[in-house]
């Protein structure tokens, strides 16, 4: 879900020149035909598998290994939560971070989409289950979705200095709506403290989420757009 640049040189070609730009513009058609293909017979998800990330409520260092079942999955960069994994519905879901293995109860419901936010304590990492549901989805407008990491904390998601998107979002909890695409300064309001974040521009289609945490004593709000990992058989 991401963007490129394009340069133009204002120039005439002639001769030998054109049969060149032509034979670069084969090549090119050639090359988005084979994108294409690629894409129409990448490996899908059974029918009927579930979706599953993992979201670092305390902070997790940068590229941590981690298993979701026995599929590989990481925090890339800055990210909050990894990629969804699709995974096997019906069936209990084992999370292994670091080398430290994660106890949840979380059995996934089949075309269903799930976040495991992940907590240090002490010794031992905790996981909370959030359950998505069905992963609503509007081509013609973005989806936003906010999900609330800061424990003993109903957290509110406004527009800077302006109205509320979502009101009173629980601790583990999330809140969503599909928006125009559009692009804004967010505010999230969390007790005494507070975040903010610029919205990027959404296009149609895309669906991206918004973490709000607390990290060493102070509020941070972070985004990212969704992806779900490339399915590989196991």
């Amino acid at each position: 879900m991401p963007s490129q640049s394009r340069a133009e040189i204002a120039v005439r070609p002639r001769g030998a020149s054109v049969a060149i730009l032509a034979a670069l513009a084969c090549v090119m058609i050639h090359g988005a035909a084979a994108q294409e293909i690629g894409r129409l017979y990448v490996s899908r998800p059974p029918p009927g598998s579930a979706f599953v990330r993992i979201a670092a409520t305390t902070g997790l260092a940068p590229n941590t290994k981690m298993l979701v079942n026995t599929t590989p999955s990481a925090l890339e960069g800055s990210d909050t939560a990894s990629r969804y994994v699709a995974v096997v519905a019906n069936r209990p879901v084992s999370i292994l971070v670091g080398k430290t293995p994660t106890e949840t109860s979380l059995v996934p419901l089949p075309g269903k989409f799930y976040t495991i936010a992940i907590e240090q304590a002490g010794q031992t990492l905790a996981a909370k289950v959030i359950d998505e549901g069905s992963g609503d989805s509007n081509d013609l407008k973005a989806q936003l979705r906010f999900f609330n990491l800061t424990p003993d904390c109903k957290a509110v998601l406004r527009i800077a200095e302006g109205p509320a998107v979502f009101d009173g979002t629980d601790f583990g909890d999330f809140k969503s709506r599909a928006i125009n695409p559009v692009q804004a300064k967010l505010q999230a309001d969390c007790n005494a403290g507070t975040a903010q974040i610029e919205l990027p521009q959404l296009k149609s289609g895309d669906h991206y989420s918004l973490f709000l945490r607390k990290l060493n004593g102070t509020m941070v709000l972070s985004g990212q757009f969704d992806e779900t990992e490339p399915y590989r058989e196991q």
